[in-house]
């Protein structure tokens, strides 16, 4: 029997990913500027929790992939690195939008092999419980477990959001997101964690070295 044979043959339906559903696949690896940087997807099951997480698989269409995982250890280790790969790609093109930079051609090359491997988004379901794009059932491959991720990756680059597209002032953070504040001047991932940080680390060089402060103090 063959492992798609396994896994059924229930379509899988997938509602449109958020925005920002890409970053959040590429912010999965946090505190980008320190060392050691906080990585989250440890393993394939990790990798597989998130995904569902994200809506990007079902209850039952994760435990199928999760029971394909224990039977191929050595193909789902496979797998998540590739799942890395593409994260640290999508991770790159946003930053280098948030800064300001070209992409990278590789960068972009890699994306567009993703998407055309992607089921397209050329059936939907109509239902009194919610709208859904109609996919083929998950399998163990890049573009079809990370498929609203990769749409989302596409439909951010190519909108008219991506000037939103910010990273974290602070430089140990990384975290890539979208501003949403109506002035447009969004400076942190979040102002009760890296903006209290920053506030409490400016109050202090004002104290002790006020010339310092002064010279490096940016604005709110």
């Amino acid at each position: 029997m063959t492992d798609s044979a396994r896994r059924g043959t229930r379509d899988r339906l997938v509602a449109a990913p958020r925005e920002d559903l890409c970053l959040d696949f590429a912010n999965t690896r946090y505190w980008r500027g320190s060392a050691p940087p906080h990585e989250t997807l440890h393993g394939f099951a990790e990798l597989v929790a998130w995904c569902e997480s994200a809506g990007a698989l079902d209850q039952a269409g994760a435990a199928e992939l999760l029971t394909w995982g224990a039977r191929h250890p050595d193909r789902a280790a496979a797998l998540l690195a590739e799942a890395i790969v593409a994260r640290e790609a999508i991770y790159r093109l946003f930053a280098a939008a948030a800064s300001g930079h070209a992409a990278a051609e590789a960068d972009i090359a890699a994306l567009n092999r993703l998407l055309a491997a992607t089921a397209g988004r050329t059936s939907v379901v109509v239902a009194p419980a919610g709208n859904m794009w109609r996919l083929p059932p998950a399998a163990p491959q890049i573009a079809s477990l990370l498929a609203p991720v990769l749409w989302s990756t596409g439909d951010l680059l190519v909108g008219r959001h991506l000037q939103k597209v910010r990273l974290c002032a602070n430089e140990k953070c990384g975290w890539v997101f979208l501003d949403d504040s109506k002035s447009g001047t969004r400076r942190w991932c979040a102002m009760r964690a890296c903006g209290n940080r920053a506030k409490a680390h400016r109050h202090y060089m004002r104290k002790t070295k006020p010339e310092r402060a002064a010279a490096a103090d940016p604005p709110e």
